[in-house]
């Protein structure tokens, strides 16, 4: 009922997909665990139905998929991102830490004033970088807030705010992607998706093009956020109040842009990925980048 493959049939790959699928879901959405239950049985299910596996084959990838999941849960509960929050001391001491260089700090901007989201992410534990190699990558400063540099950056910011065009607006909507969207590393997640479609891929390599995209993508949220707390730079309509933004405005620190270091993970790996589209992700990620300038945040 459904086309089949020359692989073996035990175990159940869509099975073996699935089980982990659930163990982690179940991770992340601890109150809806009946529902992904009810998904799980249904994708299970669907497979005998269908005449191409028997259930046997269908328990056994089930229970491997849940086995290879449990390493990954176990991994998540230590891989400090839990604390990321922080505390009222640590946004204190990034704030007096910052100010006592001289530099304006970034405050929360919103009202009433809410905490700043996740300063320790930066300390989390990444997949393939290790803390001492997330410090080494990290950039180098933005203008000092107090230079002429900085201060015709933010003209440049209120240039773009003050001389909107449909143009720009169509690319800062496209890209807004703030809180309760998918966020950029889901947009890039969207567009691999739909563009691994057409490459008739199996479901190893759609596994292994994900984890590959996705594992990238969280080490250089780790990275940004390091230097972000690291700089604690602020935004431009923290300091020119005639800035105001075109969309969200996020609730930490400009520097650096989360955009954009999302952006340069994903159409690198992309472009490796599927090269006959390798341009056409730079220049994706190129406008995410410029988005943020014409929508407002600065270095962001």
């Amino acid at each position: 009922m459904i086309p089949a493959t020359a692989d073996f049939a035990y175990p159940c790959e869509e099975a073996v997909a699935a089980g982990a699928a659930a163990t982690i879901l179940n991770l992340l959405f601890p109150g809806e665990q009946d529902y992904i239950q009810q998904k799980l049985t249904e994708c299970k299910n669907y497979r005998i139905m269908a005449g191409v596996n028997v259930r046997s084959e269908v328990e056994a990838g089930e229970a491997l998929g849940k086995a290879v999941a449990a390493k990954f849960v176990a991994r998540a509960r230590t891989d400090r991102a839990g604390k990321a929050v922080g505390t009222q001391a640590d946004w204190n001491t990034l704030e007096t830490s910052c100010a006592a260089t001289g530099e304006v700090p970034s405050i929360s901007m919103e009202s009433p004033k809410r905490p700043i989201m996740l300063p320790l992410f930066g300390k989390t534990l990444g997949f393939l970088l290790d803390t001492n190699e997330v410090v080494q990558n990290r950039p180098s400063p933005p203008p000092s807030t107090n230079s002429d540099l900085f201060k015709k950056e933010l003209e440049e910011v209120l240039w773009y705010i003050e001389h909107p065009t449909q143009e720009r607006m169509a690319i800062v909507h496209f890209w807004g992607d703030g809180v309760a969207t998918y966020t950029p590393p889901g947009h890039w997640n969207v567009i691999a998706c739909e563009d691994f479609v057409g490459l008739h891929l199996s479901e190893v390599r759609w596994a292994r093009n994900l984890a590959l995209l996705n594992m990238s993508m969280f080490d250089a949220a780790i990275c940004c956020w390091d230097c972000k707390y690291t700089l604690f730079n602020p935004r431009p309509s923290q300091v020119n109040p005639k800035i105001k933004t075109l969309t969200g405005l996020p609730n930490f620190p400009a520097y650096m842009s989360g955009h954009s270091t999302f952006s340069g993970a994903a159409e690198t790996i992309l472009g490796h990925l599927n090269p006959q589209n390798a341009a056409a992700y730079t220049a994706m990620a190129e406008e995410a980048s410029s988005s943020r300038l014409r929508c407002h945040p600065l270095s962001q």
